[in-house]
């Protein structure tokens, strides 16, 4: 029994530890950090500003998901001028958003 135990640990290890390469090399592919600048008023659209200081406007997919501080869904609303955040884009369109996550 323990042994049949510790097998199943060691599976579930190895399994994590493959999987941690693949899902840190899928968020490098298609997002970028920067801050928050503000969210258009129609709610289609926000700037922010990426590493080097340079503002620029993504517009939010369909489906699009914002995730707080906290870890939860949230508005893009809720954001603040500064906050840390991470894009991340569809693939091969750089400036429409799936995603935008509060960073801390």
């Amino acid at each position: 029994m323990n042994r049949v135990r510790s097998l199943m640990l060691l599976a579930v290890a190895i399994a994590l530890v493959l999987a941690v390469p693949v899902a840190a090399e899928e968020v490098e592919k298609n997002s970028h950090t920067g801050t928050f600048v503000s969210a258009a008023s129609d709610g289609n659209s926000f700037v922010m500003k990426d590493k080097d200081g340079k503002e620029h406007t993504h517009t939010l997919a369909a489906g699009f998901k914002c995730i707080g501080p906290d870890g939860k869904e949230c508005k893009l609303s809720e954001f603040k001028d500064g906050q840390k955040i991470r894009v991340t884009t569809k693939e091969g369109d750089k400036k429409t958003a799936t995603k935008v996550e509060a960073l801390k």
